[in-house]
């Protein structure tokens, strides 16, 4: 019987396509509802197969595949660092995570960088939801195409990226900039807090600049999820101009 555990176990087809695709030799086994034979299922075994990964049916699954991965990497601010420095060069972008604690939302905002071809998320491991199976299944592969890296003092790791001369981009509904209207063709960092709160009062005041995404009068707050998808695309859309 194979040792599963939340940490090493990734369920559905979007994420175990994905690390097929990036990392198949990190998959050790991937198992399909034996009672799945449609072309989803005949195409993630016929997928695995031409990469050499171990497929078995199993019975006790109805409906999504599981995948157990032979390692966890768990990736945090030196590592941050060292890959940073390796990309600088690229204009990156990474998307920071405040105060975000609904692990649905976290997913989406995973999901939203990773379709945005950020470089990287931050996650604030005091003050969001950790990495879960619910934010994995959510964020549709997300966790698995892009680099997520936990710190444990946001603010330093902020201070870090302010030295090499990152623009520390917050969002509020109450700033006078839209961010339609800055310059965002540059290294960036934009950090997006919970929808209640927004982003922690410290980490605010570290911000070089603060944006509003929408000057609807009536309702200019947004979902974090819908806000991180618009302000990580205009961004994405102003490096590509």
């Amino acid at each position: 019987m194979e040792n599963k555990n939340s940490e090493n176990l990734r369920v559905g087809f979007n994420i175990i396509e994905m690390l097929l695709k990036l990392s198949p030799e990190n998959i050790k086994k991937i198992f399909i509802p034996a009672n799945r034979n449609d072309d989803r299922a005949v195409n993630l075994i016929t997928m695995a197969k031409r990469l050499s990964v171990s497929v078995e049916r199993k019975k006790s699954l109805t409906q999504h595949p599981e995948a157990i991965l032979k390692n966890e990497v768990s990736l945090g601010l030196a590592d941050l660092k060292k890959y940073e420095a390796s990309i600088q060069h690229q204009n990156p972008t990474f998307l920071v995570i405040d105060n975000v604690i609904d692990p649905r939302n976290l997913g989406a905002c995973i999901r939203s960088a990773a379709a945005s071809n950020a470089a990287g998320v931050i996650i604030n491991k005091h003050h969001c939801s950790p990495i879960t199976p619910l934010v994995r299944q959510v964020s549709a592969g997300g966790t698995e195409a892009i680099n997520i890296f936990t710190v444990t003092n946001l603010i330093n790791s902020l201070k870090h990226f302010e030295k090499l001369g990152y623009l520390i981009l917050g969002t509020s509904e109450h700033a006078d900039s839209v961010h339609t209207e800055l310059n965002l063709n540059k290294p960036i960092l934009a950090i997006m807090g919970s929808e209640e709160d927004g982003i922690r009062e410290k980490t605010l005041e570290k911000c070089s600049l603060i944006c509003t995404l929408s000057k609807n009068k009536t309702i200019n707050s947004l979902n974090v999820s819908v806000a991180t998808g618009v302000i990580l695309f205009e961004i994405a859309r102003q490096k590509l101009v």
